[in-house]
């Protein structure tokens, strides 16, 4: 059976409740603020980002990449003044890939042929995930939307007033966190979006998969340490995932996911679009062709004020 969860009959109305989290009165709605490892010993602080512009931020990135990495058809999307990137910083080390003798034969067996020519076709006609072209200057790039460097630790909070944003996405983030740092982080996330709005969150289905062979443990390397930012520390599935997004406060509505059965669901937001009615974002809910590993389990959370 589906775990995919209706939406509701409620009226879009703003709710007559306050957020229970204390509130910082030194924070000013939408400031912007860089999120920072001062030392070894892992002391944190928030520093005040200097902005002139006019504070239009409604939708938050997590884990963004850099920005000169963007495809060019994503562009569009993600360079404007809506957007705050929280993402990695300019001197991370590269990316660790390297594949047990074991995965590598799993990828060639006979069910999984047909993701290999659709990787193949994908990388020669430019979509591959790892197809970055240049967009000219960087500094260019930074001054057309909102970027801060971002390390999450449990217990952060996101510089952003409670109910201030409309929508969050995530991709391939919540993975490079532990079991509760992730469920820290949705509750933050549920904190600072408005009523019905939308978190998108995309992570490898690691184990469920069926459309290319279930994640290797210890990935990407098994040598690797799990203090790594690079490390996948949590294994996802629609289960754990939509489990992890109530456990925050959300409403979880499964669009992409494998089920224990091996069946592949993959249910378009347009095909749901009542339990969206509400939400404050639509044009980013019903377009997915920004996510870039849209082979991936796919949950939305939506933030459904109390009965």
């Amino acid at each position: 059976m589906s775990p995919i969860i209706a939406g509701d009959s409620r009226q879009c109305s703003e709710p007559s409740y306050r957020e229970t989290r204390p509130h910082d009165p030194s924070r000013v709605p939408n400031d912007v603020f860089r999120l920072f490892q001062v030392s070894a010993g892992g002391t944190r602080q928030a520093e005040k980002v200097s902005d002139e512009r006019p504070q239009m931020i409604t939708r938050i990135q997590l884990g963004a990449s850099r920005l000169e990495h963007l495809h060019p058809k994503v562009v569009p999307v993600f360079l404007n003044e809506t957007w705050m990137h929280l993402g990695d910083p300019k001197d991370r080390p590269a990316p660790v890939k390297r594949y047990s003798f074991s995965y590598l034969a799993a990828l060639f067996r006979r069910q999984h042929i047909q993701y290999l020519l659709r990787r193949g076709l994908r990388k020669l006609l430019g979509l591959a995930e790892d197809s970055a072209a240049p967009h000219g200057e960087t500094e260019e790039l930074y001054g057309r939307t909102h970027f801060q460097e971002f390390f999450y630790r449990k217990g952060d909070a996101l510089p952003f007033d409670n109910g201030s944003i409309n929508y969050i996405f995530s991709e391939h983030f919540l993975e490079h966190l532990f079991f509760d740092e992730a469920l820290s982080l949705l509750k933050e996330c549920h904190r600072i979006l408005k009523p019905f709005g939308v978190i998108r969150t995309c992570v490898p289905d690691a184990d469920l998969r069926t459309y290319e062979p279930p994640e290797p443990v210890g990935f990407p390397d098994v040598k690797l340490p799990y203090t790594h930012t690079a490390k996948h520390k949590t294994r996802w599935s629609v289960y754990s995932l939509t489990e992890a997004l109530a456990g925050a406060g959300f409403k979880p509505l499964p669009l992409r996911y494998c089920d224990r059965f091996g069946q592949y669901v993959f249910v378009h937001p347009s095909a749901v679009e009542e339990a969206y009615e509400c939400c404050p974002d639509h044009e980013m809910i019903f377009d997915l062709s920004y996510i870039r590993r849209i082979d991936s389990l796919i949950v939305d959370g939506i933030k459904t004020p109390p009965a």
